[in-house]
């Protein structure tokens, strides 16, 4: 993923061989392991590349297992929040410090993360979660079934003032940014 605004410039990949306290990992400048993560626990790792008029640094954010590199965080200034499954992480990229990290309830494993005019959408496997400006859980909306498809349709769209959503039995839903059911077609 890669992300920029009028001042950073962000990269973010999936280190697969990062291993915690290992001697043998890359170097990175700031490693971020929130969790006290161990070596033998399900984890994965993103590697975020940060670079401004000033400098140029590497982070490791270790987080859980189920974590990705695409649609997973959100620039805002000199803010990055990252998602990485049920936890956001905001660092503040002058310093490469921890703002804060918090975990939302979730019923599933959480895709990706964006701004949205109730704040920010959460698209989730099994619900779409609204977040406030403060990272405070809104609403939640649920399907008949999971967000992902089989058909070719895109199971996850956002739009000017509604979100489009396409469950596993191909039942469609459009939801506004309150987190309520504006229309559905659903299967029989």
């Amino acid at each position: 993923m890669l992300i920029e605004n009028e001042f950073y410039k962000v990269k973010i990949n999936i280190d697969p061989v990062y291993t915690v306290d290992s001697a043998d990992n890359r170097h990175y400048d700031i490693v971020l392991n929130t969790d006290k993560v161990k070596q033998n626990d399900f984890y994965k790792v993103l590697n975020i590349y940060v670079e401004n008029r000033d400098q140029e640094y590497d982070i490791a954010l270790v987080g859980g297992y189920f974590s990705y590199d695409t649609d997973c965080a959100v620039l805002e200034e000199n803010r990055l929040t990252v998602l990485q499954d049920d936890r956001l992480t905001q660092i503040n990229l002058n310093s490469g410090n921890i703002i804060f990290c918090k975990r939302f309830d979730s019923y599933s494993t959480n895709f990706a993360i964006y701004n949205a005019p109730c704040g920010y959408v959460v698209y989730g496997e099994m619900q779409i979660t609204g977040l406030d400006e403060n990272f405070e859980k809104l609403w939640v909306f649920m399907g008949k079934d999971i967000f992902v498809t089989c058909s070719g349709k895109n199971p996850f769209e956002l739009c000017e003032n509604s979100i489009k959503l396409y469950d596993f039995e191909d039942n469609f839903y459009e939801i506004d940014y309150n987190g309520r059911l504006i229309r559905g077609k659903f299967r029989d």
